[in-house]
């Protein structure tokens, strides 16, 4: 059984469905909560909207991709920092505001959940920084407006990881939410019967977007010295060194070193800048102090409250110091790992969106249908759902070499079954074939760290069986 099947089974609400959305600064996660409770979280969208070659807009992975080749001024990324503001952005070949480049993600948003449930969804919860000012809430209701989503509630979004773990387990939480742009800290009292907010403090210009920039500067110095050039004013190239830290960053996580492979950045020049991680650690612990000096201004305000468990939100909190770091703030408090920490937010926010009461629907007035029509008239066709790229199709076809995403902890493993899955026939070494094929296929379709460990862990254990 799918999880399509197993939602229609098991998850379909008895009214209108309402959505639960995290809109981050690098990933945005829908999720919908059926009656029973359970939730189910769809694939992560990267936020990032661009354009194809023939001029029509795309959004996540593939524009990823045409990122980290190079393609500045068709790609744009880091939108949900410039919501409320007054820039505008000049993208093909006209300048925007930035709720309606926001308004493409939501677009996509609403019709994957619709593909899933098979009934159209008109209604959102979703989620904001604790920071967020009430231009830019008014932004966000902009651009679910232009998605023709009727935002039921804009909600904090520490308040919701605390309601996703509250409806587990009550206790004291101190919340640790460091996303891709924004950084929140609270002090919750959570359970089944809700949340009670005791402190809460934030900074909103600060996340792994910036640990990013840090190392693009490292990259541009090291390339510089080696090679008697300054790249530091291209901003194509910079884009091309940022979109490699994204993906290279995240295997300090488990290695002691990784490095940024950036080919043909000119003419004459192919870089290889190693990038160890206690280097890394060094260059964001300025960022990190600030973080705890929020966590610190959150236990204040909560009076001092004890804290049962540290609830850890967003993909960079996967780094070794972080814990580290916290454990020597926080003292004996148990930091969670169980959770995926890039689920959280959605999770709760459907849970919130469960209990809301059905609600008179009346979709935007003429000129947001309008606006919706012509904003999805410039999209191109949507990428395949993750159900449609089933691993069996790779399995008898041409063999997939393991992608510069693969994590470090299984890229040894991933290079050894293509090895030696090139030199078996296709109806050899089926299990490890099997297993290989789905990890390759997760990587492609940007599964959660999750996932792909233990995807991973199936590919090993596929060596011995």
């Amino acid at each position: 059984m799918t999880e399509h099947d197993l939602f229609g089974a098991h998850h379909r609400t008895n009214r209108h469905p309402v959505i639960g959305i995290d809109l981050g600064t690098t990933t945005c996660v829908a999720a919908l909560a059926g009656d029973d409770g359970r939730v189910v979280v769809l694939p992560p969208l990267a936020a990032v909207v661009g354009q194809d070659h023939a001029g029509q807009v795309t959004v996540g992975r593939l524009t990823v991709g045409r990122r980290s080749v190079g393609e500045t001024g068709a790609v744009i990324a880091g939108i949900k920092r410039e919501l409320g503001s007054n820039r505008r952005i000049r993208f093909r070949g006209r300048e925007y505001q930035p709720h309606e480049l926001c308004a493409y993600l939501l677009i996509e948003l609403k019709r994957r959940a619709e593909v899933l449930i098979g009934e159209p969804v008109h209604e959102a919860v979703i989620t904001v920084p604790t920071t967020y000012t009430e231009t830019q809430r008014k932004a966000i209701t902009e651009a679910a407006g232009l998605a023709q989503l009727t935002v039921r509630r804009l909600l904090e979004e520490p308040v919701a990881a605390a309601v996703a773990v509250g409806a587990e387990r009550a206790g004291t939480f101190a919340i640790y939410d460091l996303g891709g742009g924004t950084f929140d800290a609270a002090i919750v009292e959570a359970g089944p019967d809700g949340v009670t907010v005791l402190g809460m403090a934030g900074d909103p210009r600060l996340g792994g977007d910036d640990f990013d920039e840090r190392v693009v500067g490292y990259a541009l110095r090291q390339i510089r010295e080696r090679y008697h050039v300054d790249l530091s004013q291209d901003e194509r190239i910079r884009d091309r060194i940022r979109a490699e830290t994204e993906i290279r960053k995240r295997e300090l996580d488990t290695a002691e070193t990784t490095s940024l492979e950036l080919p043909r950045l000119t003419a004459t020049v192919s870089a290889s800048v190693q990038l160890p991680r206690r280097v890394f650690e060094s260059m964001i612990e300025p960022d990190l102090d600030r973080t705890f000096d929020c966590l610190g201004a959150a236990a204040r305000a909560a009076g001092g409250a004890p804290v049962d468990e540290v609830l850890l939100v967003g993909g960079s909190t996967r780094m070794p110091l972080i814990r580290q770091r916290l454990a020597e703030h926080l003292g004996l408090a148990r930091i969670r790992s169980d959770l995926d920490p890039e689920e959280l937010v959605a999770r709760g926010a459907a849970l919130i969106a469960r209990e809301l009461p059905p609600a008179s629907l009346e979709i935007g007035p003429i000129g947001l249908r309008s606006a919706n029509l012509r904003l999805r008239s410039e999209m191109a066709v949507p990428e395949p759902e993750p159900a449609d790229e089933s691993p069996d199709a790779d399995l008898t076809g041409p063999l997939p070499a393991p992608p510069a995403e693969t994590p470090a902890d299984f890229r040894p493993a991933a290079q050894r079954a293509h090895e030696l899955l090139s030199q078996a026939s296709p109806d050899e070494l089926t299990e490890l074939r099997a297993a290989y094929c789905t990890f390759i296929v997760a990587i492609r379709l940007a599964d959660s760290d999750t996932r792909l460990r233990e995807l991973g862990t199936a590919l090993l254990g596929a060596f011995t069986d």
